[in-house]
């Protein structure tokens, strides 16, 4: 059973809230900040934004070959008999599983070091984030004032987008 409120902040009862798993899909201030401080990036150094995806989806798949290796090599060890050292298909499998992870370990820190130099580039353009993020913020209490102002994230996003162009 699903139940949701348009309250911002619902107060729900001890009771209910025990027996309930109560999950906030509220915008946080530094996740819009994240989010807006990607659009700004997009808009301005497109290129830096799709190297940072780029480099994030090739350490993931990095990190699952490296796991995926290590099951590998587990499995072999699970299910050999006798002698480790006579059984020639698990050296083997031990070998390649070594070299590759060589490989993915120092994939692994070249990324790490891309990553550094290009977060040190986003900074630059945390500010507008930062403001963004609390200007949203200050709309939104605005509601409080008067229903008048009541706004929505997605219209906001796209005013957002229209100021930087």
């Amino acid at each position: 059973m699903f139940l949701t409120c348009r309250l911002p902040n619902p107060s729900f009862s001890p009771e209910l809230s025990a027996k309930t798993t109560i999950i906030d899909f509220t915008v946080t201030q530094k996740g819009l900040e994240q989010q807006l401080l990607g659009r700004v990036l997009s808009k301005e150094q497109k290129s830096l934004e799709d190297s940072l995806n780029t480099l994030l989806a090739d350490v993931n798949f990095n990190k699952k070959d490296l796991q995926r290796l290590e099951k590998n090599l587990l499995e072999r060890l699970t299910q050999s008999k006798g002698n480790l050292l006579d059984d020639t298909e698990l050296m083997d499998v031990l070998n390649l599983t070594k070299t590759q992870s060589k490989d993915v370990s120092i994939k692994l820190a070249d990324a790490e070091v891309k990553t550094k130099e290009i977060n040190e580039k986003r900074e630059q353009y945390r500010p507008v984030a930062i403001r963004g993020s609390a200007l949203y913020f200050c709309i939104i209490d605005m509601s409080m004032i008067s229903w008048m102002y009541n706004s929505s994230l997605e219209q906001y996003l796209k005013l957002f987008d229209e100021s930087i162009d």
